[in-house]
C-alpha cells in the first residue's frame, strides 16, 4: 500500500475543495473550473435564461465561465456568492471588465445567509456545493427568500455512488443521490419541475480519465 495519501493529505484536499485558500486555493479553483465545466454548462442550460434575468451563482469558483453565461441572453445581470476570500479575488480578477460594466458582482458570504433583498433573483444556480451545506433545509429556505415568485433554482451535483469512490469525500462531505436531494428541496418549500441524470468523462486529480454520473435538478419555490 505504498504511496497512498495520508488522512491529513486527504483532509487538506477536502478543506480546499470546500473553501479554497491561499496559493493552493488558487490552483484548486483552476482545477475545479476545468473539472466542473461540463456540469456548469448543463446547469446554465437548465436555467433557460431570458433577456434581463438577474441571476445568482452560489459557489462560483474562479468564475472563468461567466463570459459563456452572458452569451445566453441579452442584458443579464450576474451575482456571485462564495465563502472563500481567495476565490472572490480570483473571480474579480477574471471578470474585471464585467464588473466595470456593472454586469457582474461578487459577494463574500458565510454559507448560511445571503446578503440580498427578498424576491431579488429570477434564477439561482449552484454546482457541486450542496455537499458542504451545514444545514441544507435552512440554507434552501434562505435561497427561497431571495428568489422571486416562480423563480428557478438549479442544483447540479455528482451522484453519491461516484463521490464515494473519491477518498477525500469522507472528510466533511454530505453525499447525495437524487432522492435525497429531492427530499431536502421539498422539505424547504421547493417544487421539483425537472431532474436529469447525466454522464461525463473527466480527468481525475491523478491525471487519468474517470466516469462521473451527476444530476441537474430544476425547482421552483412553492409560495
Amino acid at each position: 500500500m505504498e504511496n497512498q495519501p495520508s488522512a491529513e493529505h486527504l483532509k487538506e484536499i477536502a478543506r480546499q475543495l470546500s473553501c479554497p485558500d491561499g496559493e493552493h486555493g488558487v490552483k484548486t479553483g483552476e482545477m475545479m473550473n476545468i473539472s466542473n465545466i461540463g456540469m456548469t454548462r448543463s446547469a446554465v442550460e437548465a436555467l433557460l435564461l431570458k433577456p434581463n434575468d438577474v441571476i445568482l451563482e452560489l459557489g462560483h469558483g474562479n468564475a472563468a465561465h461567466i463570459a459563456d453565461i452572458f452569451n445566453k441572453a441579452e442584458n443579464l445581470t450576474y451575482f456571485g456568492a462564495d465563502i472563500s476570500k481567495t476565490i472572490i479575488a480570483e473571480a474579480e480578477k477574471n471578470n474585471a471588465s464585467f464588473i466595470t460594466n456593472k454586469q457582474a458582482s461578487f459577494f463574500l458570504t458565510n454559507g448560511t445567509t445571503l446578503p440580498f433583498e427578498d424576491d431579488y433573483f429570477d434564477k439561482i444556480f449552484t454546482v457541486n456545493t450542496i455537499y458542504f451545506w451545514q444545514n441544507p433545509i435552512q440554507y434552501l429556505e434562505e435561497i427561497k427568500r431571495v428568489l422571486k415568485y416562480n423563480g428557478m433554482l438549479i442544483i447540479a451535483f455528482a451522484d453519491k455512488s461516484f463521490m464515494e469512490t473519491l477518498p477525500f469525500t469522507k472528510f466533511g462531505f454530505e453525499l447525495y443521490d437524487e432522492l435525497k436531494a429531492h427530499k431536502v428541496l421539498k422539505d424547504s418549500g421547493f417544487e421539483i419541475i425537472k431532474s436529469t441524470q447525466k454522464h461525463e468523462e473527466i480527468q481525475s486529480n491523478a491525471g487519468f480519465k474517470v466516469n462521473r454520473d451527476y444530476y441537474v435538478v430544476s425547482a421552483v419555490a412553492s409560495k
